[in-house]
């Protein structure tokens, strides 16, 4: 009875750590492809292509940076972009190289084969070779703050009752609809300048903000099918992570 009690009360200890550091996220849930910030707003995330501009001519140098201030000068939103480097793992990759070698019937092929998976574990071992991506983030305000501003209630600090299920769901739906104009314009803005713009399923997104908040581990944990980890992994609204989930969260694939 005590050993159970013990593990019950590390359970709730455990509970409590995930609770405290969720408070700090301004993240509410991941949803449809969508972030649901707490203050009611909304985020779609798309992934960037990059042009190599060492390898245009001037004049083209000049076309592609004058464009890209157009497209920016026309949006009468903000636009957010970030930049991640992230240690590249080379683990599944190594392994494909082995097994390849191991099964390769001309010796010489074979020899080739493990010196250069010698030469990437050296440079592996005395570099950190890092992957760049870049991440354009889109926002949508709904406007929130023009209805709670009406009336003497919300000047007193009043707040009005929360909204029905179904009524915040349909405002959710709305909401993500404007989102959705707001991404295509984007798309059509960069797609004329060259670059190409991929929003981040569920998922993705899942693992874009796991590896900002585990950067040691990232490199070598991945996050595993959203419907192995349940919506508490990826909602702060009813409850947080299962703290008896344990290596589910995440794990070598």
């Amino acid at each position: 009875m005590k050993n159970f009690l013990s593990k019950k009360d590390d359970q709730q200890n455990i509970h409590q750590q995930f609770e405290s550091t969720q408070k700090f996220l301004e993240i509410e849930q991941i949803r449809d492809d969508v972030l649901v910030l707490k203050d009611g707003s909304l985020r779609s995330v798309m992934m960037v292509s990059s042009i190599n501009m060492e390898l245009r001519a001037e004049e083209e140098k000049m076309s592609i940076i004058s464009a890209y201030q157009g497209a920016l000068n026309s949006l009468e939103f903000p636009l957010q972009f970030l930049v991640q480097s992230r240690k590249l793992d080379l683990t599944n990759y190594l392994a494909l190289l082995e097994s390849s070698a191991q099964n390769q019937p001309i010796p010489l092929l074979k020899e080739q084969t493990n010196e250069y998976i010698l030469f990437l574990k050296d440079i592996l071992s005395n570099v950190n070779v890092m992957d760049k991506r870049f991440f354009a983030v889109i926002p949508y305000y709904p406007n929130i703050v023009a209805e709670s501003s009406k009336g003497v209630l919300s000047f007193l600090g009043i707040k009005k009752q929360g909204q029905t299920a179904e009524a915040e769901n349909e405002n959710y739906l709305q909401n993500k609809q404007q989102l959705q104009r707001r991404i295509q314009l984007v798309i059509g803005l960069f797609t004329d300048i060259g670059l190409t713009l991929t929003p981040l399923p569920t998922e993705a997104l899942v693992e874009l903000f796991y590896a900002c908040y585990n950067p040691e581990t990232a490199g070598h944990e991945h996050i595993k099918g959203l419907d192995t980890l349940g919506a508490n992994y990826i909602s702060t609204r009813n409850s947080i992570v299962n703290p008896e989930m344990g290596p589910e969260a995440g794990g070598e694939q």
